[in-house]
This record gives structure tokens, C-alpha cells and sequence, in this order.
């Protein structure tokens, strides 16, 4: 509601509190505020523009808080520029979710100019924070290069547009099928050059191969959604992460999901799988429970 109705009489402080709220979600349990976040992306197409802010935003602080060393001011606006850099276009982002045929000229007119628009839009609601303006207005800039080589408000937005192409490719549209969370993450870490990027590859870092709320195939033939991340060294995080059995070796799917430790042989990943391929129904409950447990 606030993204297409915003009010510059309240505007601030509804975002704000927004922003505020996701981050103590965010502080209690990071797994399970990512789980929720990447599964519900997956499903959600009406209301899809809100889902894929709040994810992009959640991988945006969880990547600046463990590989940059920016200062909390400076985290708070990437998160707030996650959150709305595309309110100018929301209507038609959620309309292009559902939509079966590719974007038309018109379409391709309005996302190409969307981002100057929406600092445009958000400068008329009372935002005065440059940093969180200029990574609205640099948020698809597509020129590579280290994140050194960039201003302040350009880092910023090129973080963002990585964990936008990560969020992008891993959704449902009727148009395209989603990709699995291995191929996100190959989209998100190699830049337009098709070479390793800063930003990507430090989301990859921060997320692991596997991000929790994905789906994955079990050497066993089980199909498990990723609960928890696991480190593999110190920062980083590994291959084996903790998962929850969702469809068991028969084909059948399970009422209670199923703890998974994928570090064991029995219990080995065999590749990823995208949404489109996992026909079940996840008790939202279930799923944050495993996900917040250690």
C-alpha cells in the first residue's frame, strides 16, 4: 500500500518504520527472514513489487553488514533505497509479473526511465537523504568495475542492482520460468562482462550456493527446501547447508518438513531446483521454526 498509494504527509515515517521493523526480523533470525523472503517471492505474483523490495533489501543488509565496512547511516540508506527503488513503476511491476507476453515498447519506456523517476517521486514525498536518492537513481547501472572506482550513492546502487538480478531471476513470471538459486547466483556474481563482480560476488559470500527458502534435490531423491546457512570457513558461506525435506523418495509430499543435515553423506545436495519444478504448499510456520533453530 505504500509503495502505490505513498503520502507525503506520513510517507517518511511509514517507511521508516518499515525499515525499522524488517531489520529486527532481520537481527532475530537472518535464515529465517531469507527463507520466508526467497519462497514467498516464489509464490507471490499479485503483490509481487512489495515481496521482491523487501528481498532485495534483506540481501542488501545482510551483504553490507558482513563484507563492507560501511557505517550504519550509510546501511540504513542502501536499505531504504532497496525498499523503494522502484516505486514509480509499482502498479506496472506487479502487472508484468502476470503478464504473458514480454513488455511492449511503451513497457520497456517506462522500466528503462523508472529509476530517475522514482527519486523524482520520492524527492516530492520529503526524502532528502542524497545517498538514499542517488542509489534509487543509480540502481540498474550497468557499468562494472570495482566497487572502489565508485561514488558513495553508486555503490550503493550497484549492490543493489546485483541483489535485484538475484530476486528477478529466481521469480515466476507467466512470460519466463524462474531459474534455479545456482543459476541466480551465477547471474548476480558475473558482471556484464561476463567477468566476477564485487558486489555479486559478495552477496554469494554472504548467502552461500544454496539461500535459504530454495529448493534442492537430495541424493537420496528427496526434495528439501534450504532452511540454514552453514559456514564453510570464517565469512563465507558453504555448500552444506541445512535443509528441510519437503517432497520424501517416493514422490510424496510430507505434512511435517524434515530436517536435513546436507553435510552428511546420506543427505548430500545433487543440484538445485527452481520453484516452478515444486509443486507443494510450505506451512509458512514450519519453515521459519527450522529455519530460526540451531
Amino acid at each position: 500500500n505504500l509503495l502505490k498509494l505513498p503520502d507525503p504527509s506520513d510517507f517518511i515515517i511509514r517507511i521508516e518504520k518499515i525499515h525499522q521493523d524488517l531489520k529486527e526480523f532481520l537481527n532475530r533470525s537472518a535464515d529465517a527472514a531469507l527463507a520466508a523472503l526467497v519462497y514467498l517471492s516464489a509464490e507471490e505474483m499479485e503483490r509481487y513489487s512489495a515481496m521482491h523490495a523487501m528481498l532485495t533489501w534483506a540481501v542488501c543488509m545482510m551483504t553490507a553488514r558482513h563484507n563492507f565496512k560501511w557505517s550504519e547511516e550509510k546501511i540504513d540508506a542502501l536499505g531504504k533505497a532497496a525498499l523503494t527503488m522502484n516505486i514509480s513503476m509499482t502498479d506496472l511491476q506487479d502487472r508484468l509479473a502476470r503478464q504473458q507476453q514480454p513488455l511492449d515498447k511503451e513497457q520497456e519506456q517506462i522500466v528503462l526511465t523508472h529509476p530517475a523517476r522514482s527519486r523524482a517521486l520520492l524527492e516530492t514525498l520529503g526524502v532528502k537523504d542524497t545517498l538514499w536518492l542517488e542509489a534509487v537513481q543509480y540502481h540498474r547501472d550497468h557499468t562494472p568495475g570495482p566497487m572502489a572506482s565508485k561514488g558513495e550513492g553508486q555503490q550503493l546502487g550497484r549492490l543493489i542492482q546485483r541483489a535485484d538480478v538475484f530476486g528477478a531471476r529466481m521469480a515466476p513470471r507467466l512470460h519466463r520460468q524462474s531459474l534455479t538459486v545456482t543459476a541466480a547466483m551465477q547471474a548476480s556474481y558475473l558482471d556484464e562482462a561476463r567477468q566476477p563482480d564485487e558486489a555479486g560476488a559478495a552477496i554469494v559470500k554472504t548467502l552461500g550456493i544454496y539461500a535459504p527458502g530454495s529448493f534442492v534435490q537430495l541424493v537420496g531423491g528427496e526434495v528439501a527446501i534450504v532452511t540454514r546457512r552453514v559456514l564453510s570457513r570464517p565469512g563465507v558461506m558453504g555448500k552444506e547447508p541445512r535443509v528441510a525435506v519437503v517432497i520424501n523418495k517416493d514422490g510424496m509430499a510430507v505434512n511435517t518438513l524434515l530436517d536435513r543435515d546436507t553435510a552428511q553423506p546420506a543427505f548430500k545436495i545433487t543440484g538445485a531446483l527452481s520453484a516452478r519444478d515444486v509443486k507443494v504448499h510450505i506451512v509458512l510456520e514450519q519453515l521459519l521454526k527450522l529455519a530460526s533453530s540451531r
